[in-house]
């Protein structure tokens, strides 16, 4: 097959998110197989260029500049798409493609799918990770009313309702998708997230506590996702367990991270936390080896959570809340614990029984990495994105 995949975010340059790991491994997993494939995703130092990566040729579309008064992300949004949609004009010329993938998130595709949609040769597939929509429902960004989200959620109608395929990386996303776009839930295909199995596999675990329980965080530093609630958690333990660390990978507002440092230092707790903010993707398996435990506390977790996935895939057990997509992948006493979001409490029980019971530790770890490899390894994950593909080009 001829692949065409476009995401705004694609590893290293401008990688870091779900949909971003998701693209590459489609893309490294799909050429592997010896189908041609390509991405266009974004450079951020707005320098177009092509070069191979692995088996896929990256096209880097040099992102629009959009300022001065009065601008805001919707009038970024509607530039992107259309500089997405002038480099899929020019590369359509050269390949004739059987698919071409898009997210749904800001409508990416949305100036190309709208005008080409009626004489497309390529089948449209759509893959929703958790729409804007989404986060101003559950995380309350854009604001409800926002030119940027009225805008950003008609973007995003569109592109889904000019799709062939429709994907969703969880029930969760799926669901609130065909409600709030008005598209027959029964039509959505559920993928949930792959995980390269090989690259994120159990290590030695590390040496018994002791007393200095290690605790690892990937996430946006933002209280949406549970970082401060887990830092206050991890103050509140210090009495409890002196050696404490929380580790934390992941990017955050300035501001907001220097007010957790300056609480942090307030408390006389510097030698508990270690905030590495930006982290590799290729070194993200050394961290989850470093812990004892990953806690990721989100409020609201729109897809699966590739966090809890990759945490699960390296034997350590896994702290989330039961709402959104976090439950389809954590199974509470079995691979980890849910607890309530918002809840600090119960975050602090949770912390308190991993902790204290190394055979749960262990069992939970077991049972994650299991769970893993049986349902979305990186070679099951492929096989059925193949599938979802061969179905769409037969049609």
């Amino acid at each position: 097959m001829k692949i065409c995949l476009v995401s705004q975010e694609y590893p290293p340059e401008t990688g870091g998110g779900g949909i971003g790991t998701q693209t590459y491994l489609k893309a490294q997993g799909l050429s592997a197989r010896g189908h041609d494939v390509h991405v266009v995703s974004s450079s951020w130092d707005r320098t177009p260029r092509e070069y191979q990566d692995g088996g896929a040729l990256i096209h880097r579309v040099a992102e629009p500049k959009v300022s001065g008064p009065g601008f805001e992300s919707s009038s970024y949004w509607l530039a992107y798409s259309a500089a997405v949609a002038e480099a899929l004009h020019v590369l359509c010329d050269r390949v004739s493609f059987d698919v071409v993938q898009f997210p749904e998130y800001c409508g990416e595709g949305f100036a190309f799918q709208t005008d080409t949609f009626a004489h497309r040769k390529a089948r449209y597939v759509v893959q929703c990770h958790g729409p804007l929509s989404m986060f101003a429902e559950h995380m309350g960004w854009p604001d409800k009313g926002s030119t940027a989200l009225q805008i950003g959620t008609f973007m995003e109608r569109m592109v889904i309702h000019h799709s062939d395929i429709l994907l969703a990386s969880s029930a969760c996303t799926a669901k609130f998708c065909a409600e709030f776009y008005q598209y027959p839930l029964s039509d959505i295909s559920v993928i949930l997230s792959g995980i390269d199995t090989a690259r994120f596999s159990p290590a030695a675990l590390p040496v018994e506590l002791n007393g200095d329980p290690r605790i690892l965080f990937v996430g946006n530093l933002v209280g949406s996702k549970g970082f401060d609630l887990l830092l206050d958690a991890v103050l509140g333990l210090r009495k409890r367990y002196p050696q404490i660390v929380l580790r934390t990978i992941g990017k955050g507002d300035s501001e907001h991270v220097a007010r957790a440092r300056r609480k942090i230092a307030a408390a006389g707790a510097e030698g508990n936390f270690d905030i590495l903010g930006y982290v590799r993707y290729d070194d993200l398996p050394g961290h989850y080896a470093w812990c004892d435990l990953f806690a990721g506390p989100s409020k609201f977790e729109p897809g699966p959570g590739n966090v809890y996935l990759e945490a699960m895939a390296c034997g350590r057990p896994v702290i989330a809340c039961n709402t959104g997509g976090a439950p389809e992948v954590v199974q509470d006493g079995e691979t980890g614990l849910l607890v309530p979001p918002s809840d600090p409490d119960a975050l602090t029980m949770a912390l308190t029984s991993l902790i204290d019971d190394s055979e749960l530790r262990r069992r939970f770890g077991i049972n994650g990495r299991a769970w893993v490899e049986s349902n979305v390894s990186l070679d099951r994950y492929i096989d059925r994105v193949e599938q979802i593909y061969s179905d769409a080009i037969s049609r």
